[in-house]
Formats: C-alpha cells, structure tokens, sequence
C-alpha cells in the first residue's frame, strides 16, 4: 500500500493546489505539512486533519479511506464525515458579486488591468526574469492585481468567466507572495522562512541571509516570481537592513540562472523613495520597468457593471462611471450600493446618496491624474 506521504502528493499534484493553499485550508501550519509530504515517518496526529485533507482534494470515499488508513486511521466506510459535521457545505457559498474593502483574491473576481497584465507577463516569457515596479495610490488595487498575477495561470477554465485569459505564460510557474503589512514578514528571519516554505525548501535553522541564499542557489529549479507588497513597510523594518537587501539585489541579478524575478508595489515610484527613506536600498536598481496602476479602462468598468446579477439601467450605469472615474474601488461601492437598492425592492435614488457618503473615505482618487 502507498505511503502517506506518496497519496498525499499524488493526490496534491492532481488537485492543482500548491502545498502553502492545503496547509492554509486544513489549518495547519506549512512546514507540518511538508513534513507529511517528505517524512515517511512523520503522519498527522489527528483523524480530522487527515479528513480535512480528503475534503479540499476532493478524494471520492475509497480514496478517503485510503489516507485514512495510510496514516493508521479507521476508514469511514461511508461519506466524509467531516464536510457532513460542518455547519456550512464548504462549497454552498456564492462568492459576492462586488467586494468593498478587502483585496480580491479570486481571479473570476478580477475585472480589467488587460494592458498592465499583457506588460507584466511579457515581461516574464522569457529569461532572465526581469523586475517590475508596480506604482499607485492607496485603493486603487494593486493588492488585488498580485493575488491574480499569482492565481491566474493555474486556474482552470471552469473557475473563470467566459472568456477569461488564463495562458498568459507556460504552466510550472512559482509564486511566493508577500504582504510587508503582516509584521512577521518585517523580521529577516520569519520573511526568508515564509519564502523558503512557500517554495517548498528546505529551511535550515537558523534561517541566515547567507543560507537562504545558498538554499536558493541549490535548489530553485523553476521560474519563480517573489511579489512584494507594500515595500515602503519592508523598507521600514529595521531588521530589513542594507545588507538584507544588498542580499535581494544580489539574488535578483547574479543568482539562480535567472529564474528569479522581484515585483513590488508602492505608492511613489523606486527613485522617489530612495529620496524619501534615509536607508539606502540598492534593491532598487534592478528594477527596471515601472507601471502606473490607474483607473479601469470605460470597457473595463462596464464589464464589471455588466456582472451584476440583476442589470442595471444604462442612466445608473452612466451615473456610476461617470462618479467612480472608473477607479475599480468605487466602481465597487457604486455597484453593490444600486444592487442592494434593487434586491430591497428600492424606486427612489436613495442609493445614489448611500453610495457617495460610503466612498467619501476614498475621494482622493478622483483628484489623482494616473
């Protein structure tokens, strides 16, 4: 009989899920996982976790049992008992046809960007992996813009609307993303760990700047894409030194057969911030494209007006391009106030009202000229 360990990947490869996604699900942490992945000693401690696993993998019963029994488990011999014992089916929730507030991290989700996505990704065909610059005002959705960069390419045809480009490079990519708002990642240690885990590395202990980069050397095998967001909070750190990104920059240009490539996202472009941090950061010169993320195009902004589940009059369609300018956050806010009025059985403009006190927070967009 296989192995744990042998199922586990088996079943992982075949569900297109990347290691990090799995351990995220089943809530536990990354390097456990990998460990079932790798050990063969190493197994889950408990029933439900091996359970949990068979749900996201969508494994049919004999393939459950089989988990089950290879980490010395007693088989169900009927359904998933974990998916029937949750309050919720885990795939009984519609996602909200308008999102105000937190990114958008699925790609069906994602509206527009088609000529930054086309430079981006031409950019990345081809080796060595160049560095790419991504400037604009807070809201405006560069967050978002990573979470598609990274999700994109693996997702399948039937996760996407109609019509959704999902081949924009080869299959085999890897992507490591990295939020410098979350304060674990403002440590060297911590921040070389998450991405040696990500790529499914080993992480030497301690996690030094020098073993990192030979942990990269040895074994970066794929084209592999590092996404920064919100650089001027990695710049910030003070465990994030000079010689951290002396380390970067090095990495970026000398090292991995050019495999490796850096996109990162901020608010003024790479020279102004040098001027502005009294740290020298000479990760920067190796940046050499830089894209203004601005409004939607008007056929951008229609296409995600037009996804609305009940339609919207043209006068409310003009009405909320002509408010939002076509910023995709308040394209957002607009439609899910016009389409709760419309859910609510509302005939008044009364929405229109509820929509502009909710995107004053957010007005600073329509005075910006990107």
């Amino acid at each position: 009989m296989p192995s744990f360990a042998e199922l586990l990947k088996t079943y992982l490869k075949r569900s297109s899920l990347r290691p990090a996604d799995l351990a995220k699900k089943i809530k536990v942490r990354r390097d456990i996982l990998l460990e079932w992945m790798t050990d063969e000693i190493s197994l889950p401690l408990e029933r439900d976790e091996v359970l949990r696993c068979a749900t996201h993998l969508n494994l049919n019963l004999g393939e459950s049992d089989e988990l089950l029994l290879a980490a010395k488990f007693e088989p169900e011999g009927g359904t998933v008992s974990f998916a029937a014992n949750l309050p919720i089916s885990l795939t009984s929730i519609d996602m909200s046809p308008f999102v105000i507030g937190p990114p958008i991290t699925e790609p069906r989700q994602f509206f527009g960007r088609d000529y930054i996505l086309k430079r981006i990704f031409d950019v990345w065909k081809y080796t060595p992996l160049q560095h790419i610059a991504i400037v604009g005002p807070k809201r405006c959705g560069k967050t978002s813009l990573l979470h598609y960069l990274r999700h994109i390419i693996d997702t399948p045809a039937d996760k996407l609307r109609p019509g959704q480009r999902n081949n924009w490079l080869m299959p085999g990519y890897q992507w490591v993303f990295v939020d410098f708002q979350d304060p674990r990642m403002g440590y060297r240690e911590s921040l070389l760990r998450h991405i040696l885990i990500e790529l499914d590395m080993p992480v030497p202990e301690p996690t030094d700047l020098v073993s990192f980069m030979e942990i990269i050397d040895q074994f970066l095998e794929f084209p592999t894409l590092i996404l920064l967001d919100e650089m001027s909070a990695g710049l910030a750190s003070p465990d994030l030194d000079e010689q951290f990104w002396w380390g970067m920059r090095s990495l970026g240009s000398n090292h991995a057969g050019g495999k490796l490539g850096f996109l990162f996202t901020a608010h003024q472009p790479p020279e102004e911030m040098i001027m502005d941090d009294n740290k020298p950061s000479p990760f920067f010169n190796i940046f050499g494209h830089v894209l203004n993320l601005g409004t939607l195009t008007e056929n951008e902004a229609f296409d995600l007006i037009d996804s609305s589940p009940l339609p919207f009059q043209n006068q409310d369609v003009e009405w909320i391009i002509e408010q939002s300018a076509c910023w995709p956050a308040l394209v957002q806010i607009f439609c899910h106030a016009r389409l709760t009025a419309l859910e609510e059985g509302q005939t008044n403009n009364n929405w229109q009202n509820e929509a502009l006190r909710r995107m004053k927070p957010y007005s600073y967009l329509l005075e910006k000229g990107l």
